[in-house]
């Protein structure tokens, strides 16, 4: 192997492993933990699996590889666009609860794939067009991804700005040189797994710089506003929600109910969390739990089924009323109401 194609190998291989590494340290660390981390830690696992493969097949002898091998990378391959939609929408709304109900859909493909990739050859991923299809579905993925960026974008930092942009400029930069490769025969194979080393040696750079990236919004914020401001909007939220009950709206965000108190989005955020001493969903939630409480015990409901008291506080997932409920009574909807009737 000539000079060239072994400094092609150390750099793919390199970034493969460090993108591994970095998304284990992000499950191990403590302090901060989201679930913005864990969907970056997978994103970057997967994106290390899928890397390790076309580093296998560019430089294995024929380019042949176990079929094993080429399923687990196709497979990863099929998760990378939605864990990053998972994770930006973690990073960067305040309001944002992952629901298994509906949001696992995104990652059944590659669930399929994995599960699969014990009997699938590569007449499925070439010849039946399986690997077209999970290349393309970065067009399904990006705009999306894009778009939930552009939304929140004036609310961040230039720390947070530029990570942002680096992710999702770097993976799709990655992503075209895949698609420039296999679909219009434009670059060697090899650039994908190239620019996905210079990607992570950029996040790796920008994470070491500044770890708050990896806190939650709560321990980053900084007040701004002067202890009068914070008491004042707490006041009028606890009076727009104890009098007008505004928490039933199922659709309610941080950016609407700040706009019901003709307050800033990041004083309410503030006032919530210094004097509720909770992030947004949670504050929002436990006032949803305590009007169920209510209901579960008045005579009017109790013909009523539970789903139906729980979309009637406003939550419009049954899974998160339950996890809500439980979190903050200690007892299933079920068991509480049996208790009221049993007493």
């Amino acid at each position: 192997m000539d000079i060239k194609l072994q400094i092609l190998l150390i750099t793919s291989t390199f970034g493969a492993l460090q993108s591994f590494f970095f998304g284990i340290y992000l499950f191990t660390i403590k302090k901060g933990k989201s679930l913005a981390n864990v969907f970056l830690a997978l994103l970057l696992v997967v994106f290390a699996a899928r890397i390790i493969k076309s580093v296998g097949y560019y430089f294995a002898s024929g380019h042949v590889i176990p079929d094993l091998l080429m399923n687990i990378g196709f497979g990863c391959n099929l998760a990378i666009f939605p864990l990053l939609w998972l994770y930006l929408n973690a990073f960067l709304r305040k309001d944002y609860q992952f629901d298994w109900r509906w949001e696992w859909v995104h990652l059944l493909p590659a669930a399929a794939a994995l599960m699969l990739s014990t009997v699938l050859t590569d007449e499925f991923w070439i010849r039946q067009w399986g690997y077209t299809v999970s290349l393309l579905c970065m067009l399904i993925y990006l705009p999306f991804c894009i778009r939930v960026a552009v939304k929140h974008f004036g609310s961040l930092g230039t720390i947070r700005r530029v990570w942002v942009i680096s992710l999702i400029g770097g993976i799709a930069a990655v992503w075209m040189g895949y698609l420039a490769n296999y679909i219009f025969g434009l670059v060697p194979y090899i650039t994908g797994p190239v620019l996905f080393s210079i990607l992570v040696f950029l996040l790796s750079f920008l994470g070491l710089k500044r770890s708050s990236l990896f806190t939650s919004n709560i321990e980053q914020h900084r007040s701004s506003y002067r202890p009068v401001q914070v008491e004042s909007c707490y006041k009028q939220l606890i009076h727009a929600l104890e009098t007008s009950k505004v928490f039933k709206d199922a659709s309610l965000t941080l950016p609407k109910l700040a706009k019901i108190l003709n307050a800033s989005p990041n004083l309410l955020s503030e006032a919530i969390n210094r004097k509720g001493g909770l992030n947004f969903s949670d504050f929002i939630n436990s006032y949803r739990i305590k009007e169920t409480q209510r209901l579960l015990q008045s005579p009017e409901w109790q013909d009523q089924k539970i789903a139906a008291i729980a979309y009637e506080v406003g939550f419009n997932s049954l899974s998160v009323f339950n996890t809500a409920f439980k979190k903050f009574t200690g007892q299933t909807p079920s068991a509480y109401r049996k208790n009221i009737l049993s007493a």
